[in-house]
């Protein structure tokens, strides 16, 4: 009987979580140059989801007529080729995962040398930087927007009436909202370049914005240090980064949880697929903030900064008056933050979508949803 097509087995497993693949003859040509049936039988011994530790592996490989040392030479080369996962877990050891596609994408268009997994890759990233993939039906989206911190944590607008009865705050600002409260609560940090920006560098179209600002935390920090594309930095350099991604203009965009992130980017809305599928009106990548940014029309001078500040072009000055669009705001704060005249505040958004635990109960959930829609495009032969 013939050996099933483990190529194509690979491609099916990344579709699960990207929707149709683009370039697909190409990217399975890829495949082949770089990996051997060898090597994905041993991927293949990885659990579909979750993660297995290196005794539970090497069972599984006996089974299967693999030697333990080629087992491990393996999954350390998968490492730092984006196919492979590998942290260790206190009283349980190191274990192993199948990476997601986005780490096998953004490993290879950060690498130096050219090679055909690096060319497919970079052009199958480019289409989902550009919304042209099909995405899952999930509703979930996995990132969602922090605020400027300053526009946040700058002068509280605390009212004393004649009682001096201190008005609270009306933003009811918590950690949540704050970039530096988010970092400060995770152990191990780690950042890289963008691989968003390092794809758009790639085919010539670098659109000039800070380069080293994707963040990654604990478990997933361990594995990109391990794959080698990631340095480690404690928590003050990380700050210092951060606050110059707000300098430069960039959004952060947080896992969608209160604790134990996964990642935070700083993204522009010329080269990052968050943005640009925000723009596009994707609801399942990315979230706004908590927060939307009101016009005090009073105050405002129509000096004009808020108009090329925004990512999202929400506003607009016409005719001597400033167009506020804001069912595009995804509350950045960048407009209040060059405001000269602090004509524009953050408002607490009357309608909050769910903000999950921690980076775990969110992707169980987004997994959900994934094969949830899967199974029902497969009713419906879609």
């Amino acid at each position: 009987m013939p050996e099933k097509d483990l190529y194509e087995k690979l491609i099916k497993f990344y579709e699960f979580q990207l929707g149709e693949m683009p370039f697909r003859d190409e990217f399975y040509q890829a495949l082949k140059a770089t990996f051997s049936p060898q090597d994905l039988r041993v991927f293949f011994l990885l659990p579909f989801m979750g993660n297995s530790t290196s005794q539970k592996l090497e069972k599984k490989a006996a089974k299967t007529g693999i030697e333990t040392a080629t087992l491990e030479k393996t999954l350390k080369a998968f490492v730092p080729q984006g196919l492979v996962d590998t942290w260790i877990i206190p009283g349980k050891g190191r274990v192993y995962a199948r990476a997601l596609i986005i780490s096998l994408l953004e490993l290879q268009v950060r690498l130096v040398d050219d090679s055909p997994m690096r060319a497919a890759c970079t052009k199958v990233m480019n289409a989902f930087i550009e919304g042209a993939v099909k995405m899952l039906p999930t509703r979930t989206p996995y990132y969602r927007v922090l605020p400027v911190e300053r526009t946040l944590t700058g002068a509280t607008p605390v009212v004393t009436i004649p009682l001096e009865i201190p008005i609270p705050d009306p933003r009811e600002v918590l950690p949540i909202d704050i970039v530096s409260e988010m970092v400060k609560k995770e152990e191990l940090i780690a950042v890289s370049d963008c691989y968003c920006r390092s794809t758009k560098r790639l085919i010539g179209e670098d659109c000039g914005h800070p380069m080293e600002t994707c963040f990654y935390f604990n478990e997933l920090a361990q594995t990109k240090l391990e794959a080698g594309y990631a340095r480690r930095v404690d928590y003050e350099e990380a700050m210092r980064i951060l606050y110059q991604a707000e300098e430069a203009g960039l959004i952060h965009n947080v896992s969608n949880c209160k604790g134990k992130i996964q990642t935070l980017c700083n993204c522009c809305s010329c080269s990052c697929g968050v943005i640009k599928a925000i723009v596009h009106g994707q609801t399942n990548v990315g979230a706004p903030s908590r927060y939307t940014a009101v016009v005090d029309t009073e105050k405002c001078q129509l000096q004009g900064n808020c108009v090329p500040a925004c990512p999202m072009k929400v506003y607009e000055l016409m005719d001597g008056k400033l167009v506020q669009h804001a069912e595009k705001c995804i509350g950045c704060g960048h407009c209040v933050s060059v405001c000269p005249e602090q004509a524009i505040r953050m408002e607490l958004r009357s309608e909050q979508r769910k903000i999950y635990t921690d980076n775990d109960a969110l992707f169980r959930q987004i997994n959900i949803e994934g094969i949830t829609g899967l199974v029902v495009s497969k009713l419906q032969g879609r």
